[in-house]
């Protein structure tokens, strides 16, 4: 079982990196089109697209890797009350609620991905980027999420350490 946590974290932390990397690539595209509209009058025209397409990344990829360090927002007014063993199986369940979820949304956007692979759906934009690959994207993010999202129950259920090295918050919530 050690090696699926540590599989299903090393794909988390891959994803995060990716996760990262869109965040990196949004502050230079709006710091190109600034300069771009400041000195010479034009613009790519495709901003706002592809900057929501970074922040879907942004935002779904890296859900897995706060998962697993236990930087999601959760609401300890009932958990912190229970005994121990209660929290972790309340908290299994959680994570297997929510790999459900995610289970479900991953498999319509499959279903969006293979209709607008069909029909070739392009966005509106001048881009005109096939709808696929974004709605991909976050379909796989979503699926990277499920896998997380089970892993996270199952550990809690067998009491497995998690793989995640346990570094606090660099400003911790009280």
């Amino acid at each position: 079982m050690t090696r699926f946590y540590s599989g299903v974290f090393a794909l988390s932390r891959l994803a995060a990196v990716i996760a990262a990397c869109a965040l990196v690539y949004m502050v230079g595209h709006i710091a190109y089109e600034i300069i771009l509209r400041s000195f010479f009058a034009t613009s790519t025209f495709v901003l706002d697209e592809f900057v929501g397409y970074a922040i879907g990344i942004c935002i779904i990829w890296s859900l897995g890797y706060v998962l697993e360090h236990g930087d999601l927002i959760r609401v300890g007014l009932v958990l912190d009350r229970l005994p121990e063993r209660a929290q972790h199986l309340l908290t299994a369940v959680s994570a297997w609620v929510a790999c459900a979820l995610s289970a479900g949304l991953t498999w319509m956007f499959w279903i969006r991905v293979a209709r607008a692979w069909s029909r070739g759906t392009v966005s509106s934009s001048v881009a005109a980027v096939p709808t696929w690959i974004p709605e991909g994207a976050i379909m796989v993010g979503l699926g990277l999420f499920a896998l997380a999202a089970f892993a996270h129950g199952l550990r809690h259920i067998t009491g497995h350490p998690s793989p995640a090295p346990h570094t606090p918050l660099a400003t911790p919530v009280e």
